[in-house]
């Protein structure tokens, strides 16, 4: 729970006398039996009750379960002392470590602890090698045997300067799997990939590894992980466990309490799917000619006497997005293209039938006396870019002259799906209203199997 996460955590219907809804212990262990959690990573941050909650009533009901706990504290970056933070000792790092020790003595269930995102510079600041020194002296005087992580993503965990200034002061660290370095939730296929670049980094300096996977939001993603994709990568992760590459896996963010998918999801112009063209990462340089692209092979009618499509199409971009000329959309027959835009050629993230004045394309040049061609619609980048966050959205496709299968993308079918690897990614992105639910299943199936099979 915290952070990014919708509904990962259960609390209480009402306010209690303080004011504020605390957790409610008997309901979230349920949950998580049901979800055959062996640990739980309690986030401090949401409530300024939820360090109490954890010591006086979550802790011993999760040893009772059988379930081991982490607290999970937030940085510098991420306290208002005005608002959300990690309560009550805020940013005193050395007064946490001294609780929390204190407290896993008295309840040993609470194995290890962890801190968010050592590695802005904000937090740097802070957490120089003369404070973590304290830190864990504090930590080994109370109990020795208690773990202590950091979050540390792609590019931070393959840094030797950054795993050299810490490793004398930590024990592991908690990867959040993004593709790598694509920076998105959308590709699992390189869980392990990612995982053994990684370990070959913390295995020779005697570091712990453990995967998490975003099965509830991240903020930075162009598109929110499916059933299918936290399947993929849980299951990956679990693999991985088995076989003695990393130390578990977590499920960052599954939403507990059934509450339907958030309305605003839906990014479709009809019904609940769309095409989705994306360059999902912030921050990674990504070369001229990367692409991604959905085709399927149509069947011109020679009856005809002229062949159009219409189609309906918006942007969606960071403000740190690539600049003009930089990236375009294509409609393209058998390879040529037939249609080109610019995505900044439409300021808002509207959507637009072909151009504002143009409508549908004429593609009677390209389909005269064919028997079958293949239409396709990409997202190309023209010249090198950075700073990216790119959503291109397509729906509607009417044709005139030849049919197409699924032109509302309402299906998941009919459309060949294909990129040239890397940060562009195409997708059928399809509404489910209930798709917290069946994410959350699709966790509690994964961990189930793996309980099963001794792979935990």
């Amino acid at each position: 729970m915290g952070g990014n996460t919708v509904g990962a955590a259960v609390r209480e219907s009402r306010p209690r006398a303080d004011g504020y809804r605390h957790i409610d212990t008997p309901a979230l262990i349920a949950r998580l039996r049901e979800l055959h959690v062996n640990t739980y990573l309690f986030g401090i941050w949401d409530s300024p009750t939820d360090w109490a909650d954890l010591c006086e009533e979550f802790l011993p009901a999760a040893a009772e379960a059988g379930i081991d706990v982490w607290p999970y504290l937030v940085p510098p970056s991420e306290t208002d002392e005005n608002g959300r933070a990690s309560r009550p000792y805020l940013t005193d790092y050395l007064a946490w470590a001294r609780a929390v020790a204190e407290a896993s003595v008295r309840y040993p269930n609470l194995t290890a602890w962890a801190i968010d995102d050592f590695e802005f510079e904000v937090n740097a600041r802070l957490f120089t090698p003369e404070y973590m020194t304290r830190m864990r002296e504090i930590q080994r005087e109370i109990n020795p045997d208690l773990g202590f992580y950091t979050c540390v993503y792609y590019e931070v965990a393959l840094d030797d300067a950054f795993l050299d200034k810490y490793t004398p002061f930590i024990d592991g660290v908690i990867y959040p799997f993004l593709d790598g370095p694509n920076k998105n939730t959308l590709d699992a296929g390189s869980v392990r990939r990612s995982l053994e670049a990684i370990r070959a980094k913390t295995e020779p300096r005697g570091l712990d590894l453990v995967l998490l996977v975003y099965a509830g939001r991240f903020l930075a993603a162009t598109l929110g992980p499916t059933e299918s994709y936290v399947r993929e990568a849980v299951d990956a992760g679990l693999r991985c466990t088995a076989d003695g590459l990393i130390s578990g896996v977590i499920a960052y963010g599954t939403q507990l309490d059934d509450a339907p998918t958030i309305a605003s999801d839906n990014k479709a112009m009809y019904g609940n799917g769309r095409l989705s063209l994306s360059l999902p990462s912030e921050t990674q340089r990504i070369p001229a000619g990367t692409w991604a692209q959905a085709g399927q092979v149509i069947h011109p009618d020679p009856a005809s006497p002229r062949y159009e499509l219409s189609f309906w199409h918006f942007d969606e971009f960071a403000p740190s997005t690539p600049g003009p000329g930089e990236v375009v959309k294509e409609l393209l027959v058998d390879d040529e293209v037939v249609w080109t835009c610019d995505i900044h050629d439409e300021p808002w993230p509207l959507w637009i039938q072909g151009r504002s004045l143009q409508g549908p394309v004429d593609l009677t040049p390209w389909l005269t006396g064919k028997e079958r061609a293949t239409l396709s619609i990409r997202l190309r980048v023209v010249t090198e870019t950075t700073g990216n966050r790119v959503d291109v959205g397509f729906d509607h496709l009417e044709p005139l002259g030849f049919t197409m299968a699924d032109p509302g993308f309402e299906e998941a079918a009919g459309w060949e799906l294909t990129d040239s690897g890397g940060a562009a990614k195409a997708l059928i992105d399809i509404f489910v209203p209930d798709r917290p639910r069946r994410i959350r299943l699709a966790v509690a199936d994964c961990f189930a199997q793996a309980a099963e099979t001794d792979r935990l």
